[in-house]
């Protein structure tokens, strides 16, 4: 008999549990095992000595082989240590979203002598017994006498063609054809790419339109067709690097166990940079992960990939994409049937087979820190798998976080700078003081409006950032001051004018607007505060006859109404588009001349230690969308235009911000110099989460743990989705394995943020 520790998924426990098998099995094999009576899915963690008390044995083996290496098992060792998370939920991450207790595991027969005609899922195949026990007994049997077998069923995603489109007559005669100015067009660009291309490449170069009828009449008249082929040879598109991307690319390979921060200016050719690397580790049969922080620039960036790369394999792994693909996707990776694997925070957990490199784009972005169920930070689990499996990892950024700059300052990361862009010079930024400026309404100034006009008559676009989504950010009574909160959440509703809706943006409730003031009956109520859509809606009154795109999570909801959106925004001619923090990162389109960046001092008055860098990283970043081909402009609206900050921001400094900053964070004992643990206690009863929290600090302080502990207080939002809830703060160098004691024994769920990029949690 053969005993192993394993983390049991989905238990939000600390501690591995013992349990036998008759036969030798492997650290990263999945099994099935009873736990507290019920059927649950964990991972092998190690092998383990014989234990004198009785063990559970494991019912079923999962995975034949281990799908998952002992540096992963190291992997998930040291980010639950580091974090603070249980352990059953880090080994969870590192499979694939089937990995549950929902895992569709199918029997398949393999000899009649099974009784068992076709493959049945394994919970089909429970209905049959009185009990689990019962049919595990007896399937075990079957498996070890070769009559079945186990497999993960994998929803096969049906691969669509894509069609492709070729030139029947020679171009002579098709002059000779009456055909439209647009068939023309088509002819041509078909022609001048040999005769052959992917009819989606004349809608993405703008050739025509995907309502256009050009195609159906150029078929009727022998000119074109369409075949199926799988792939056209196409050839890498390449960019020739300037010198400084040489000598940067250079360094970055001679540098191979080292990690490299890429810190860049916006439109300074970082990642034609980190492709060049790319290509030197894919010659060499190297995997390649890239991390991106939103799904939002997935399209754009796997369409650059794919010209980059036309002849590699490429994976896209994020939450907007089911997880039966997602679990196939997986499957590839493991398999090592991809090459380059593109994907959000969540695919830095994926076991790439042969993976050489990891790469983080927009390193700084919040968006890479996960707050929701367990916390950890992408970025540093990225750390951790450079370290454990020896692999490259290069960050990338034009505002990298202070904790990145310190590690370059004090070289324990080799810092690359590039500071000027390729095409074009850095947009003036100009800054418009909302106090003395004069206002045609209390959104925009008449500057800002006299800009945009002259912008669209020059036939080119206009970019609008507004720090909310909605119409209003809260309803105000005007007799007694009540401001409408959410039932479940401490936050006020936002409006919604077209909708004419209350919502809370974090529990998702909705409401009607009432005809009076709950608490003392006023009748008026007024708005206050503004988002996208009163944005949008002012905009109307003085550009009525322009195109207005409005990009926001409440217009934007699924995938393919973000590409829908991008495609919108690539056609030629002259548009506003008014967004939010979505349209920050990796928005390249040529033709916007101008940005105009509203209510830019709400970030900076925050109460959190960030705001200073949050703000001067938002900034600079929407601010680097205007003028990527020739120069453009910025016009930032604030009410602190003498204050520093604005004029580092005014001269494109973030070094100068991170200086002053860290000198702070020196000063107040904060991330980068000390840890920062934020434990949040939440019950439905107020009494209890106070309870539990003042119970927990009472522990803290009777150890000698040589850190700032700081009493439980209300965090900012008191209420959240119907919990009430209570923090303590913890400041200093941290004893993870000391905290990571005290937390199991402690045995009561948590939320636990090490470092977060926000206070306001």
């Amino acid at each position: 008999m053969y005993y192993y520790e394993i983390a049991v998924f989905g238990t939000y426990t600390y501690d591995t549990f013992t349990y036998s098998y008759e036969e030798k099995l492997s650290p990263g094999q999945r099994v099935l095992i009873d736990f507290r009576n019920q059927q649950k899915l964990g991972v092998i963690i190690s092998e383990t000595d014989e234990k004198n008390y009785n063990v559970k044995k494991i019912e079923l083996v999962v995975d034949y082989k281990p799908l998952i290496k002992n540096e992963h098992i190291k992997l998930i060792k040291n980010a639950s240590k580091k974090f603070l998370v249980p352990i059953s939920e880090m080994g969870k991450l590192i499979f694939p979203p089937a990995s549950s207790d929902k895992i569709k595991i199918k029997i398949i027969p393999k000899s009649p002598l099974s009784n068992m005609e076709k493959p049945i899922f394994l919970n089909e195949y429970y209905r049959k017994f009185k009990t689990k026990k019962a049919a595990n007994k007896v399937l075990k049997k079957m498996i070890k006498e070769n009559l079945v077998e186990l497999n993960i069923h994998i929803k096969k995603e049906l691969k669509k063609k894509r069609k492709v489109v070729i030139l029947k007559k020679d171009i002579i005669e098709v002059l000779n054809e009456k055909i439209s100015n647009s068939g023309i067009k088509v002819v041509n660009y078909i022609n001048e790419k040999n005769n052959k291309i992917y009819e989606n490449e004349l809608y993405e170069q703008k050739i025509i339109s995907r309502s256009s009828t050009v195609l159906k009449t150029l078929i009727k008249k022998g000119i074109i067709e369409f075949i199926d082929e799988e792939e056209i040879n196409e050839k890498p598109f390449i960019v020739e690097l300037t010198d400084k991307q040489k000598e940067l690319k250079e360094k970055i390979l001679k540098n191979k166990d080292g990690i490299d921060l890429l810190y860049g200016v916006t439109g300074s050719g970082k990642t034609e940079i980190f492709f060049e690397v790319m290509e030197k580790y894919l010659i060499k049969n190297k995997k390649i992960m890239i991390i991106i922080p939103e799904i939002s620039l997935t399209p754009q960036f796997v369409s650059r990939i794919k010209k980059r790369f036309p002849a590699k394999n490429i994976g896209v792994y994020h939450s907007s994409i089911n997880s039966s693909i997602r679990t196939k996707t997986w499957y590839d990776a493991v398999n090592g049937n991809i090459d380059i694997i593109i994907g959000t925070r969540s695919a830095v957990w994926i076991p790439l087979k042969d993976l050489g490199m990891i790469i983080i784009d927009e390193e700084h972005d919040q968006s890479l820190y996960q707050f929701d169920q367990i916390s950890y930070d992408a970025v540093e689990i990225a750390y951790l798998r450079a370290k454990i499996e020896k692999i490259k990892l290069i960050l990338s950024s034009a505002t990298p976080t202070l904790r990145e700059m310190k590690k370059a300052y004090e070289e324990e990361i080799n810092l690359l700078e590039l500071k000027e862009r390729v095409f074009t010079e850095m947009p003036d930024i100009e800054v418009i003081d909302l106090k003395k400026e004069e206002k045609v309404s209390w959104i925009f100034t008449k500057k800002v409006l006299k800009e945009i006009n002259k912008i669209l008559k020059n036939n080119k676009k206009v970019l609008i950032f507004s720090p909310t989504k909605g119409y209003a950010n809260y309803l105000i009574c005007t007799n007694c001051g009540n401001v409408l909160k959410c039932d479940n959440c401490d936050v006020s509703y936002t409006y919604h004018r077209y909708e004419n809706k209350l919502k809370c943006h974090y529990c998702g409730i909705e409401k009607k607007v009432p005809n009076s003031c709950p608490v003392c009956g006023n009748p008026e109520l007024q708005l206050r505060g503004y988002g996208t859509e009163r944005v949008v809606n002012e905009l109307l009154k003085f550009f009525p006859s322009n195109k207005i795109i409005r990009m926001d999570r409440e217009v934007i909801k699924t995938h393919e109404e973000l590409n829908k959106a991008f495609e919108e925004i690539k056609k030629e001619g002259p548009a506003i588009i008014v967004g939010t923090k979505m349209i920050t990162k990796g928005l390249d389109i040529e033709d916007i001349k101008l940005v105009v960046i509203l209510d830019s001092d709400r970030y900076l008055n925050f109460p959190e230690y960030t705001s200073q860098e949050h703000t001067a990283s938002l900034l600079i970043q929407v601010a680097g969308r205007s003028g990527r081909k020739e120069k453009g402009k910025v016009l930032l609206q604030t009410f602190k235009s003498e204050s520093d900050f604005f004029k580092f921001v005014k001269e494109h400094n973030y070094d100068k911000i991170v200086e002053l900053e860290l000198k702070n964070r020196e000063k107040y004992k904060y991330p980068p110099y000390s840890e920062l643990l934020m434990i949040i206690f939440s019950n439905p009863k107020f009494e209890t989460a106070l309870k539990e929290s003042e119970e927990f600090f009472n522990i803290l302080k009777n150890k000698d743990l040589n850190v700032e502990l700081l009493e439980p207080t209300e965090p900012l939002i008191p209420k959240l989705r119907g919990q009430y809830r209570y923090q303590i703060v913890i400041k200093g160098n941290i004893d993870h394995d000391e905290f990571y004691e005290i937390i199991k024994n402690y045995n009561k769920k948590m939320h636990i943020f090490l470092n977060p990029p926000t206070t306001l949690i």
